[in-house]
């Protein structure tokens, strides 16, 4: 079964009350208009890279069946649309209006049509109804388009449908690979991105949350759904966060049992179905203030190939317990000078990708806690991830530690990068007074 498109980026569709032949954009609801069917496999008018080593197209069959019963199909001179005959004129539809005339003679570009497959037809509505990043740009785009010649438009890329179909589904619907001039490789990643936190326990880690969320939307200038892994009610977390906060943060209530519990939550996201909607997925610690855009720093995460966590530079592997010193002694691994990662901020592409790795860090935590206690890896979160990371090779330090800033109460305003990571400062209560002053500094410019 396969739709077809117009040379102009329209569906060939038919009026369910008149019957009368149309073409329109396509759109998630076609309101009377029902897509004309060809009743054919997809692989029949989509040649493979068999024909192309025997240099045959597929054999079209004399007649369409259904609503085109009366056409002949027939291969047309690019070898990857069809023509529709009937008699000695042709199907066709004209840019400047919706009607489908018959036009006698050689048959143009208005006269062909581009089949699609179901699948591909789903992937096309999708691409035009979401946001996407060009992979080679960078370019942020709101909503591509459809345009003459077959063309999809995503920002200032052009490609040629007649050169992508069928398109690669490998890693749809988070990313799809396209051919500029029919080769040249680029993608497009898909932008819908999530800023998720863990927030247990006491007041000060809760006021550390809020005076987080408030610079996020504030100076981050962040517009996207915040979700919180906590163990607050609504009614609980509106002691904290402003009214017009709380109605942008979502709450997935949990209550861990302890402090390795509320450490190792952030790997819960797996667990929540609608994570894996996302890209990309944007984890940071309550004692974080954001100090700039925070879209460079999503859209950096969004088109990179692994997840992302910055560098402590101070903290090496080998030595730093933090970083997975242990494990590496007890594993006989030598890291050398190779510095460990924070995880209090983790950029993840998309959860479909990176579950596997996400996954072996929590079996590990969970399997090193029953086999060895609970409290004998102080900070497993990060260290699992970081013995991990140098075992796999799944993490890449380069792309988000240009953001992040570690610092204490003398962090200076004028070297604003993203965001701030106020851990070195001691005590809960403490952190969240240099938290709100840092903010109050900021607001002051």
């Amino acid at each position: 079964m396969a739709y077809l498109l117009t040379w102009s980026g329209t569906l060939l569709c038919r009026h369910r009350h008149s019957g009368a032949l149309l073409h329109r954009a396509i759109a998630p609801d076609m309101g009377d208009l029902e897509p004309i069917v060809l009743d054919l496999p997809p692989e029949q008018l989509q040649p493979g890279f068999g024909h192309h080593l025997r240099a045959t197209l597929p054999d079209l069959p004399a007649s369409a069946s259904g609503m085109l019963q009366r056409f002949r199909p027939q291969w047309a001179e690019d070898q990857r649309t069809i023509t529709l005959q009937h008699d000695d004129a042709f199907l066709t539809a004209a840019p400047h209006d919706d009607g489908i005339s018959m036009v006698p003679g050689a048959p143009g570009g208005w006269q062909t049509f581009l089949p699609l497959s179901a699948a591909d037809l789903d992937a096309l509505r999708t691409i035009l109804a979401a946001s996407w990043l060009v992979r080679s740009s960078g370019e942020l785009v709101e909503r591509p388009t459809l345009g003459a010649l077959f063309h999809l438009h995503v920002g200032g890329l052009a490609v040629d449908l007649r050169y992508q179909l069928p398109f690669d589904h490998a890693h749809w619907p988070n990313r799809l690979t396209l051919l500029r001039d029919g080769w040249r490789i680029d993608q497009i990643c898909r932008y819908q991105p999530l800023v998720y936190y863990s927030a247990f326990g006491s007041p000060d880690h809760l006021e550390q949350f809020a005076v987080s969320v408030r610079s996020l939307i504030e100076f981050g200038r962040y517009q996207g759904p915040i979700l919180a892994l906590t163990d607050q009610t609504p009614a609980g977390m509106a002691g904290y966060l402003a009214p017009e906060d709380l109605a942008r943060v979502a709450l997935l209530q949990f209550k861990p049992h302890d402090r390795p519990g509320f450490m190792a939550a952030r790997y819960l996201i797996l667990d929540w179905a609608e994570g894996w909607t996302f890209q990309p997925l944007l984890y940071v610690d309550a004692d974080t203030v954001f100090d700039g855009d925070v879209a460079p720093l999503l859209r950096t995460v969004a088109t990179s190939d692994h997840i992302a966590a910055p560098l402590e530079l101070t903290s090496t592997m080998a030595e730093t317990a933090g970083a997975g010193a242990s494990l590496f002694q007890r594993d006989f691994c030598s890291p050398g000078f190779m510095a460990g990662f924070n995880t209090g901020t983790l950029g993840i592409p998309n959860l479909r990708a990176h579950a596997e790795t996400l996954r072996l860090i929590r079996r590990i935590i969970a399997n090193h806690g029953i086999m060895h206690g609970r409290a004998t890896l102080p900070w497993a979160d990060q260290e699992v991830a970081n013995y991990v990371a140098f075992r796999l090779m799944p993490f890449d330090t380069g792309p988000i530690s240009r953001f992040v800033r570690f610092a204490g109460a003398d962090v200076d305003t004028r070297g604003r990068r993203g965001l701030v990571h106020f851990w070195p400062v001691p005590g809960a209560a403490e952190r969240a007074r240099v938290m709100r002053d840092y903010l109050e500094r900021l607001r002051a410019g």
